[in-house]
């Protein structure tokens, strides 16, 4: 985690008119109603262009990660084997969500940013002839984890591993696989051989991999995966005689990674057991491993064919903290908050207007996020004052915001995240009926609408490499499916400058759109479905996934997808995404636009 650059005209530090919600929102079914505040931080480490050999001692802390590495994480053996802006703030990887502090005089550093004009140059040694990174990688929608070591040679050694033509050596784990190089596949088909399961395994330049491919773990280690898994000796490597300079021109050092949340409003059934039962707010992210034991019928509403809902019933698995390591093993995470927190909130057990315990912000600062989208139809249920009690609260707690403001020019402004060198902006808007409308001296949210999404993303471009849009969109809710409207405001958000979206609103785990543009790929997620936000009458409201972006400098290069199921209407715990999390995966997949 690192903490942000801006958001809010307020100062950060580290420390531990009203308009109602109206009826119907968000309490039933359809038809019912890291980053470190340090400017000019330089660039981390690279690893060398000429190797895969991470050959990095482990973060301290890292045994955090427990409940991360069964299923986020996949250990070797495990189920994840199976088939105007503010000052800026820097970011530097974290372990065990405990940021640490950006040193610009640390070595390989590339020393204070020159600004938003692009990526700062990699600090690692020039390629030696013929030495190649690679990845293991299968299709997109491919739900494993990883590999071990031991069944990547197999894999190999039968054939069922594409080989790029022009490698000559391969190296697992020290011994030597042998390479029939009659058998190879041009690189370039590589991705469409893999998408088309014919193979389905590949190996493919690290620096050529984008997100038409999931990058698989080998062994456990990953040269795309979190701050802490990229600190794992990564036992894959190849030699090709003629490489071409465009193989060797990865550089570890210019891998950040970014962890996206759902829709979080920890009221109602996720206060009640934080409150009312006393098990603490430490306890709701605390969530570890699930299982299923079945589903039943949930009669509370018709559903869509009048029988009710179809509801999981899981047990805990143990692994406490598997949800808190995942959230916080990121260079930046972002979490959707859509409600507003006030030091007269109460606890409401029925109802859709809402008011959360400012204790939540410390709860979320601790976990590593770094920072939030106010942008949500619920941020001015508690009126104006609640909304200023918000702003205040993150700020204090050094979490940047955006999306909201006590009048327009703060809702738009966005917030920036430095990550070594790097700057991420986000910019929010809000479509979902519920709170009020941001304007030129009116508190609110900033709407979707054309002229806001134009001049909001014009002011992330001019300071950001990157630029994130963050959209509370999809009404009405409850689908998986990208509506023809959503499919017209992602043609907007391209076309007005964007480079990803991480959408929400419908309260499901839904579509993703991936498609190239002319500086890469875009990725879009229509929602992602409930984190800290209580829906306990169907399996689509209690499923949901965690997002997680890879970027190789400015560049896309992975998007890949944790699911976890809600449990106790507030405690997320992750599941197995090549069993129980199979189905809230191909709810996601199955209506995806991939080209």
């Amino acid at each position: 985690m690192v903490r942000p650059l801006a958001g809010s005209s307020a100062p950060r530090g580290r420390s531990g008119g009203t308009a109602a919600g109206g009826a119907g929102r968000d309490g039933g079914p359809p038809g019912g109603s890291g980053p470190r505040r340090v400017p000019g931080a330089g660039a981390g480490g690279s690893l060398s262009g000429t190797t895969v050999l991470v050959g990095l001692i482990a973060l301290a802390g890292v045994g955090l990660l427990i409940g991360a590495a069964v299923f986020a994480g996949g250990l070797p053996g495990g189920p994840g084997e199976s088939p105007g802006v503010g000052p800026v703030a820097s970011a530097t990887p974290r372990a065990s969500g405990v940021a640490a502090t950006a040193d610009p005089g640390a070595s390989g550093g590339a020393g204070p940013s020159a600004g938003p004009a692009g990526s700062p140059a990699p600090s690692a040694s020039p390629a030696a002839a013929g030495e190649v990174p690679l990845a293991l990688v299968a299709d997109v929608r491919d739900a494993r984890v990883g590999l071990s070591a031991a069944t990547v040679a197999k894999e190999v050694a039968a054939g069922r591993v594409a080989v790029p033509c022009g490698i000559d050596e391969l190296t697992l784990a020290g011994e030597p696989l042998a390479v029939d190089a009659g058998a190879c596949l041009d690189v370039a088909k590589i991705p469409a051989a893999v998408r088309a399961r014919a193979p389905r395994l590949a190996l493919l330049p690290a620096a050529l991999v984008t997100p038409q491919v999931k990058v698989l773990r080998v062994g456990g280690a990953d040269l795309f995966g979190a701050p802490s898994i990229r600190t794992r000796q990564y036992p894959l490597s190849g030699t090709a005689l003629a490489a071409p300079a465009a193989w060797t021109a990865f550089h570890e050092g210019d891998v950040r990674t970014l962890i996206s949340t759902g829709d979080t409003c920890p009221d109602r059934g996720v206060s009640h057991q934080a409150n009312t039962l006393g098990k603490g707010w430490a306890w709701v992210l605390d969530g570890g491993t699930a299982t299923y034991t079945g589903t039943h019928m949930d009669r509370r509403f018709d559903g869509p064919d009048g029988t009710g809902w179809p509801v999981v019933d899981a047990v805990r698995t143990g692994n406490t903290g598997a949800v808190r390591a995942l959230v916080a093993d990121a260079e930046i995470t972002l979490d959707d908050f859509e409600c507003p927190m006030t030091a007269s909130f109460r606890q409401h057990d029925a109802g859709t207007v809402f008011s959360i315990d400012p204790q939540v912000a410390s709860l979320l600062a601790g976990a590593g996020v770094d920072v939030v989208t106010l942008a949500s139809n619920h941020m001015t249920d508690q009126g104006t004052g609640a909304l200023r009690e918000t702003l205040d609260l993150f700020d204090a707690n050094g979490i940047a915001r955006f999306g909201a403001g006590m009048n327009l020019k703060e809702a738009l402004k966005p917030a920036v995240v430095d990550v070594r060198g790097l700057r991420f902006a986000f910019v929010g808007f809000n479509e979902i009926p519920g709170s009020a409308r941001a304007g030129g001296s009116t508190p609110g949210v900033a709407y979707l609408d054309e002229t806001n999404v134009r001049k909001g993303i014009a002011a992330a471009r001019k300071v950001a490499d990157v630029v994130i849009v963050v959209p509370q969109w999809g009404w009405p809710e409850y689908h998986a499916d990208f509506t023809a409207r959503q499919k017209a405001q992602m043609k907007l958000f391209w076309d007005a400058g964007a480079d990803q979206v991480l959408g929400h609103g419908t309260h499901w785990a839904a579509a993703v759109s991936l498609t190239p543009g002319p500086s890469g790929y875009h990725f879009a997620i229509s929602s992602h479905g409930n984190f800290l936000f209580g829906q306990d009458w169907s399996r689509q409201t209690m499923e949901s996934v965690v997002v997680e972006l890879t970027f190789v400098g400015a560049r896309l290069a992975q998007a890949r997808l944790h699911p976890y199921v809600m449990l106790d209407q507030a405690q997320p715990n992750l599941v197995d995404p090549t069993t129980d999390g199979a189905h809230v995966l191909d709810q996601v997949w199955s209506t995806s636009i991939l080209k």
